[in-house]
């Protein structure tokens, strides 16, 4: 059951995502093509689970001791986290495209380029990409801000996500070439980089730069579970219950190799739970009871 603070939380991001891009995208209602691409720019930012951001929220509300409802709308933090969402949706709408990985559908909804034309999906990604620097620009921190922007671009550019995509794509097509360590580097880039800036965000909002290495244990485990979670669903689940494409697990014919391919179902499961219980340990040293939750959310999830 989800806890009524994870949907304010959510909802107090997502809300602050389309504040920003009502923002910067005026309405153009004499221009069919242009207020199209507005369309896609929203319909593209309102399904994500907000995890990342959520991460980065609820590690600065923690080490400051802070509650939701001392948050305002204006804070740095509120930035941090719309930056971090609009990043990811950006590398979703491209991980989508037909040249990548051709997937139609996410949360049981057409993808970008599926229902707005794939030239609208290419250039959703490129403003998302390039509207967070300007978001996270005008936090009033300057010094954080530095921080935080130096940080999120070092871990999406060619030595993180896209080092990370750059590598799926070869091994897509050469699945035979894959050994379990490329695998671990490949996830490493794609999926942990975010995940650890969206932490150290957080932690750096906080003013707490000097305390990253405390928690070093936290994000070198949550991202690793979060990505053999997603490789579970794609051989455990359907379509109907994920909302995505999955691979037909009647045939165990992997066009991809994930880590259910190198370890199997039982063994998998096995390396899951044995990460989970150690990022537990760490929200519970930060008497966090909805970190905790969090973590245990990404193990639970079915989507």
């Amino acid at each position: 059951m989800i806890p009524s603070w994870y949907t304010e939380y959510r909802d107090l991001i997502e809300k602050n995502i389309f504040s920003y891009l009502d923002k910067y995208i005026e309405k153009n209602n004499s221009n069919i093509w242009l207020e199209n691409f507005r369309q896609a720019l929203f319909y593209s930012n309102q399904w994500w689970k907000k995890i990342r951001s959520l991460l980065a929220l609820e590690f600065y509300l923690s080490i400051t001791n802070k509650d939701i409802s001392d948050i305002k709308e204006e804070d740095d933090i509120i930035k941090v986290a719309v930056a971090i969402e609009i990043l990811h949706a950006y590398s979703l709408v491209h991980d989508d495209l037909p040249c990548m990985d051709n997937d139609e559908f996410r949360r049981w909804l057409q993808t970008c380029w599926k229902k707005y034309w794939e030239y609208n999906a290419v250039l959703v990604g490129d403003l998302l990409n390039t509207l967070a620097y300007e978001i996270l620009s005008d936090m009033d921190n300057s010094e954080h801000a530095i921080e935080v922007i130096k940080l999120l671009s070092s871990h999406t550019w060619y030595n993180g996500m896209i080092w990370g995509q750059i590598s799926d794509m070869f091994f897509e097509n050469n699945a035979d070439k894959i050994s379990y360590s490329d695998l671990i580097e490949l996830h490493t880039k794609k999926t942990w980089k975010l995940i650890k800036a969206s932490v150290l965000c957080g932690i750096i909002v906080a003013g707490k730069s000097h305390k990253i290495d405390d928690f070093m244990r936290f994000w070198e485990k949550i991202w690793l579970a979060f990505q053999i979670k997603d490789d579970l669903l794609d051989v455990e689940w359907t379509f109907e219950e994920t909302g995505k494409s999955v691979w037909l697990r009647e045939s165990w014919d992997f066009e991809q190799k994930g880590f259910v391919y190198f370890m199997w179902i039982e063994k998998t499961k096995i390396e899951l739970e044995s990460l989970i219980i150690d990022c537990k340990n760490v929200a519970i040293k930060l008497w966090s009871e909805k970190l905790e939750f969090l973590v245990q959310y990404i193990a639970d999830r079915k989507k």
